[in-house]
């Protein structure tokens, strides 16, 4: 035989193939389209959420840089500007604050700040948003956020208008009359005014003084560690770094990944099935081409040809699609799940070339990995089979002697396997489906707001004086709160308990012989070392800090008691003594790293302690154990500062509140824990809870409450969901397209068979039910599958869900599995009959006068 070379007249045979099955080729279109679809719509949604959570952290944070330096030396800042990783230095004055009060009486919030063209131009403008106007030049302009306009009460600003204002700069109280340069809408809560540099250099700001150095890194964090090594600090000097947001990318990465992956494999066996199906009404004809000289490269390259067709009609198509569906759901997505969560954050749309190059990648390898197959096939089809061919019929046939060979249900079961792949493809699709949709919601369903708000809050609300967590708190805390408000949160209905922390700073007197041991571990870590300064001269440094009241540290009750016993399980080598502590004899020291714990040397020691109060006295505390990081977390207390950064002194000293009456009789309030009884009361509850905060006088405070916390999940979560479900359902919706594919053709191609049934006594009812039971096993096998690689599959998940989220409980998705598999079995149920009988309208002559012989 030999070959024809002939490729005008192969490509006549394909044209002529493509008009002919113009209904496999909308269908094969139609999968391109649907798969394209779906990738397109998945990285978009994925793409533009990480964006988006980008957005959000640095519009939360206020600015893009990574680090800041308050206080430079002109020789560090000349040092840190020739870093070859620092990319941009910004420089910036907090000027003062407003000292005006509302219509309430409650104090503005609205700080006073200067930033040079860097840091507005580099690292604050991409915060803010809808700029009017311009930066400050002269020494009368001012600035202001929408923020700061609202609080002042102006609604309709104007450029060039005239603001009074009285507030505080570094020489104390002032008044003036600023003109308005122009205004933003920034997103950190608080009012921002800017003023200008000559008004700066006028009052007397200096970068030594007043400034700030604001960095952005070339490599976070390890950018950040190395600024830290190569520059020498001063003794009251640190780098401060903004807080990163990689988690909760990383696990948007993972979900699209896991998607695009379903979507591949799932676009793959449509495209395959339909593709599979045409070659095997098609056999006749390619085995004919065999015998015309037409070659196995040829035939090949005659069905990879028309799938190249298929996908640049598709792909196009699908992109397009989901991109003018995208400016609807991308946006509709974002913006309700920000709304969900009552964000500040207005959603922005992204549309990034790598989403259409990348849909493009993807599409494209799975329509050829998908042709792959049947273009093999089709090639490998000798003249003798295709002439023996009958549509669907297994190539081999084996004799079966039963009794049960005429039963309908032994009919409909061996109707399904004739054909092996083509039920494989079904079961597969049906599987992949439903197996996503369980997995996306298995995933979801485990991680609840209330978890959520139990592993990230240890109570339900937290009140905090914000003074205890200063890095250096340089002047005495005012109280924030007192018994009586404490008293008006007791008496509301579905408070189940309140925890109450109270604070003082306490002087420690400095015994070198009873602080040797803690001291020679500290110093081993200390700035003063660091210095180049010894031992010696650290501990002269220490006594100057001790004679002029410096040295202390702040002195807190344990709002948990049941930390302790944790503790001594945990410990059970160096227990606490409990009673002794409850009586206020004994105090702990905290808190330590395990690597280093210089306050395990204190333990045993006595510390004499003066409160800084009215009635502070020298009072004595033996140190009756020390506390590592991981032995107390509770967050009342995890941010407690310091008043002046001595470094080698305790973080913080914890005693009873025996221990405290015996220390002093005005302690501070510093936090204030509140638990509810049922977390269907939390709106409630915090709505009550906002009405008595508005009696506090004072503002040097803040309140966490689990309904931020849970509107914060609830915005990740929907995204999360929505995205999820979303594909899920689609690849569903896939699986069910395979099967009514499936059903469609084998029904068509079998009807002369059915013919030949009806001709020797077979009923349509009976027909009809044969086809039913067909779907029924459909039905059937993807269930088990479900039932036991899908089982097995959520099982890997429930494993999964604590380390994507640690708050996560897996949950199996028991009513779903029951919705979805009557769903599946309603559908493979009905849709084969209705097939039949829109395909069996001609009488049984008719149809036997059309078989093929």
């Amino acid at each position: 035989m030999h070959a024809n070379r002939n490729k005008k007249a192969v490509k006549r045979v394909e044209k002529g193939m493509m008009k002919a099955n113009r209904i496999r080729n909308l269908f094969a279109v139609f999968a391109i389209v649907l798969t394209t679809f779906m990738i397109t719509t998945v990285f978009s949604l994925g793409i533009n959420y990480m964006e988006n959570m980008k957005l959000m952290q640095v519009r939360t944070a206020g600015t893009t840089a990574n680090a800041s330096l308050a206080m430079p030396t002109e020789k560090q800042e000349q040092q840190i500007k020739n870093l070859e990783y620092v990319k941009t230095v910004g420089t910036q004055y907090m000027v003062g604050s407003v000292a005006e009060k509302n219509d309430e009486g409650r104090d503005l919030s609205i700080a006073l700040s200067y930033y040079d063209t860097t840091e507005w131009d580099k690292h604050y403008k991409e915060t803010i948003k809808d700029i009017e106007g311009k930066y400050p030049s002269n020494e009368n302009e001012i600035m202001l956020s929408k923020d700061a306009l609202s609080q002042l009460g102006m609604k309709e600003p104007k450029l060039n208008m005239e603001i009074p204002l009285s507030y505080y700069d570094k020489n104390g109280q002032q008044e003036k009359n600023f003109t308005l340069s122009g205004w933003f809408h920034s997103y950190t809560g608080t009012g921002m005014g800017f003023v200008s540099e000559a008004y700066c250099k006028n009052a007397g700001y200096t970068m030594a003084e007043d400034g700030v150095l604001s960095l952005s890194l070339n490599k976070m964090p390890d950018d950040f560690y190395r600024i830290q090594k190569d520059v020498e600090l001063n003794e009251n000097q640190s780098f401060g770094g903004a807080v990163s947001m990689k988690s909760s990318s990383g696990s948007v990465i993972a979900m699209v990944i896991l998607l695009v992956f379903f979507i591949i494999g799932s676009g793959y066996l449509l495209i395959y099935n339909v593709l599979y199906i045409s070659i095997s009404n098609d056999t006749r004809f390619y085995g004919l081409m065999k015998t015309l000289g037409t070659t196995q490269k040829q035939i090949k390259s005659l069905v990879k040809n028309q799938a190249v067709k298929f996908a640049c009609i598709g792909i196009p198509i699908g992109i397009l699609l989901a991109t003018a569906v995208s400016f609807g759901i991308v946006p509709f997505v974002l913006n309700e799940g920000f709304e969900q969560g009552k964000s500040m954050m207005d959603a922005e749309v992204f549309f990034h070339p790598s989403i259409y190059i990348l849909s493009v990648i993807f599409s494209a390898v799975t329509v050829w990995i998908a042709c792959n197959a049947p273009a093999k096939a089709a090639a490998k089809i000798s003249p003798i089979e295709a002439l023996k061919f009958q549509n669907f019929a297994p190539k081999k046939t084996k004799s079966r002697n039963s009794t049960n060979g005429g039963k309908l249900h032994v009919m409909a079961f061996h109707n399904v396997f004739r054909d092996k792949k083509r039920a494989a493809l079904v079961f597969m699709s049906l599987f992949m489906g439903i197996t996503m949709i369980l997995g996306v919601n298995g995933v979801i369903s485990s991680m609840s707001a209330e978890n959520f708000i139990k592993e990230y809050m240890d109570y339900n609300f937290e009140y905090t004086d914000i003074q205890f967590e200063q890095y250096e708190q340089l002047n005495k805390e005012v109280p924030q709160f007192d018994e009586h408000f404490v008293e008006q949160i007791k008496q509301l209905d579905g408070i189940k308990n309140i925890d109450v922390q109270k604070t003082v700073w306490a002087g420690i007197d400095f015994n070198e012989n009873d602080l040797e041991g803690f001291m020679k571990i500290k110093y081993e870590d200390s700035k003063y070392k660091a210095k180049g300064q010894s031992y010696e001269q650290t501990i002269e440094t220490l006594k100057g800090y001790a004679e002029s009241g410096d040295y202390g540290c702040y002195i807190t009750t344990l709002p948990d008691d049941r930390v302790l016993e944790e503790y001594n399980a945990e410990h059970p080598d160096t227990p606490i003594d409990m009673e002794a502590f409850k009586r206020g004899e004994t105090a702990i020291a905290g808190k330590d790293t395990e690597y280093n714990a210089p306050n395990t040397a204190l333990v045993g020691e006595t510390l004499t302690l003066t409160a800084d109060s009215t009635d502070g006295k020298a009072t004595d505390f033996k140190i009756g154990g020390a506390f590592y990081y991981d032995d107390y977390d509770n967050t009342l207390s995890e941010g407690i500062g310091r008043r002046k950064e001595i470094n080698m002194v305790p973080d913080v000293i914890f005693v009873s509140e025996a221990g405290m009456e015996r220390l002093t009789k005005e302690p501070i309030i510093s936090a204030i824990g509140v638990d509810i009884k049922s977390f269907n009361d939390l709106e409630r509850i915090d709505s009550e809870l906002q009405a008595i905060n508005s009696t506090l006088t004072t503002s040097e405070w803040q309140l966490k409450s689990s309904v931020n916390q849970k509107e914060l999940y609830n915005q990740m979560n929907y995204s999360l969901s929505l995205l999820g479900n979303g594909a899920a359902i689609l690849l569903i919706v896939i699986g069910l397209i395979n099967f009514v594919n499936v059903m469609l053709t084998g029904v068509v191609a079998r009807k002369n068979e059915f013919a030949i049934m009806e001709s020797i006594g077979t009923t349509k009812k009976q027909i009809r039910k044969i086809l039913t039971l067909e779907g029924g096993i459909y039905a059937l096998i993807s269930t088990l599958l479900i039932m036991t690689f899908g089982n097995a599959f959520l099982m890997l998940v429930a494993d999964a869900v604590p380390h994507m989220a640690n708050y996560a409980v897996f949950k199996y998705p028991v009513a779903l599995v029951i919705g979805l598999i009557a769903a599946i079995f309603v559908i493979c149920l009905s849709v084969p009959a209705i097939v039949y009988k829109a395909t069996s309208d001609e009488t049984v002559i008719e149809r036997l006068h059309n078989f093929d012989s």
